[in-house]
């Protein structure tokens, strides 16, 4: 295809939508640049370190709980700091917005440049930018797999679907939707690509691992422990309006309507198999619903370390926004055309202002976009430790991640330091310091404040106290000698 063709299918609307997402691109880049927030203070964090730290200690490229193809792709920009994962995050959120308007244009909506609008600003998926998390990832590469289905390159999507799982494990969820799909339209020759992740990640890891099936046997989740507990059946539905809010939460219920409604207007001889299982009903809908019952029943019955956590949503919040402007649609296809462009556009001005309004799903600068309690009493603790110690050089046992990015320490070298519950299965050194939390410490690692004050070959120094929203978050510092 020439340069002149492609220009001639770039229309007005196109650039349009492109100049916004640019626009929006630069708006985040300065959040991600002037905050020192890292979204959350555990996987966030991790995901970092595993990135970070990966070209010093290769494996984590093969790493099942960091995800091989997440660390692949954002190792390069987690050397500048958390700010490169952020920046990274910042690169996936607009190539998933403009292929989120891509998508819809595909499929013929009106208003297509509203689903990127619907996604850019949705309150959770804005926040989850400035992270180093594995969900905005995910949802690119949902969006293309069906941006692709729809351009009929089907070998380049459903090779990129079968890589999901190396980005988060619930991808042979969606595998599993994809292949249903290509069966019931009768492509039959595709099916083997949806094992193309798992076929080269198998071959790249049995060098390290020794193991053939590894893609298998190292998945984290399968054995799980029960320690995060469960929860009811509405847990996600309620949980869903806190990360799309109101407004598209009520939309996306009324895109759902408007599928129904599609379905029994249309004429028995008109149910065909496109009507049925074409690329909007099984690809964005169908993945919809079953990541999102998925996720539920993983709650309700305790398994795969559930933790209940709003944030895994993030991953269908591009199919989320499409089914809005669904249901958007159907509002205002009664509407002359004049009357329907300009709700459109007031529209889009309301969805852009509501996550910066005050309302529940609102994103909260402070608590939202920087250090978080338990955050600021680990830095109260590591400048206590410089300050009082050599800690900087010292051996340091200890579980909050945010440790090792304050101190700018390689937790994967046993050398310099440990996770907290080595102190009760090794050989201690001779001289050491731990860096407790009343969190991480506690559920990750077994270890309570009262077992290491009762320790005799440890010194509590100090202890560091605040409350965050109703909880109580407590850092204590010991020196031990062995």
């Amino acid at each position: 295809m020439s340069f002149k063709a492609i220009n001639d299918n770039f229309d007005t609307e196109d650039r349009g939508v492109l100049l916004g997402v640019i626009c929006y691109f630069v708006a985040i880049v300065l959040v991600a640049i002037t905050t020192n927030g890292t979204c959350d203070s555990g996987d966030s964090i991790t995901h970092f370190l595993y990135s970070k730290y990966a070209f010093r200690h290769p494996e984590n490229f093969l790493n099942h709980w960091a995800k091989p193809l997440f660390v692949l792709l954002s190792a390069p920009f987690a050397q500048l700091g958390f700010v490169g994962m952020k920046l990274f995050n910042c690169c996936i959120a607009a190539l998933t917005a403009w292929y989120s308007y891509k998508v819809v244009k595909k499929l013929n909506y009106k208003n297509a440049w509203l689903a990127a609008v619907f996604l850019c600003f949705t309150p959770g998926y804005f926040i989850h930018i400035f992270s180093g998390l594995t969900e905005p990832l995910f949802s690119l590469l949902i969006i293309l797999g069906v941006y692709w289905i729809l351009s009929n390159r089907l070998s380049l999507a459903v090779g990129v679907i079968s890589f999901l799982p190396f980005v988060r494990s619930e991808g042979i969820i969606i595998i599993g939707v994809f292949a249903f799909y290509l069966l019931v339209n009768k492509q039959y020759r595709y099916l083997p690509l949806l094992i193309l992740g798992h076929f080269v990640y198998s071959i790249v890891g049995v060098f390290y691992y020794h193991d053939l099936l590894w893609v298998f046997t190292k998945i984290p989740y399968v054995a799980s422990s029960g320690k995060y507990g469960s929860g009811n059946l509405s847990h996600f539905i309620i949980q869903l309006n806190y990360i799309i809010g109101v407004p598209l939460y009520i939309l996306l219920g009324l895109g759902f309507v408007t599928k129904i409604i599609e379905f029994f207007v249309r004429k028995k001889s008109e149910l065909n198999s496109t009507a049925l299982f074409g690329t909007e009903t099984l690809l964005i809908y169908s993945s919809f619903l079953v990541f999102f019952i998925a996720h539920t029943l993983f709650w309700y019955f305790g398994i795969f370390e559930s933790m209940g956590l709003k944030r895994v949503l993030i991953c269908i919040v591009p199919l989320a926004s499409i089914i809005a402007l669904k249901g958007f649609n159907f509002i205002i296809g009664f509407s002359p055309s004049f009357v329907s462009y300009i709700v459109a556009i007031a529209f889009a001005g309301f969805v852009i202002v509501f996550p910066f309004t005050p309302n529940p799903a609102a994103v909260n600068w402070k608590r939202d976009l920087s250090l978080s309690a338990d955050q600021i009493l680990i830095t109260d603790a590591v400048w206590y430790l410089e300050i009082n110690s050599s800690g900087k050089n010292m051996f340091i046992y200890y579980t909050h991640p945010y440790v090792s990015l304050l101190m700018n320490r390689d937790p994967f070298n046993g050398q310099l330091n440990r996770e907290l519950k080595n102190i009760t299965r090794e050989k201690r050194p001779s001289h050491y310091l731990i860096i407790w939390d009343n969190w991480f410490s506690v559920v990750e690692n077994g270890i309570t404040l009262d077992q290491l004050k009762a320790d005799g070959k440890l010194k509590e120094l100090k202890t560091f106290q605040a409350t965050d929203f109703g909880m109580e978050m407590q850092v204590a510092v010991f020196e031990g000698k062995d």
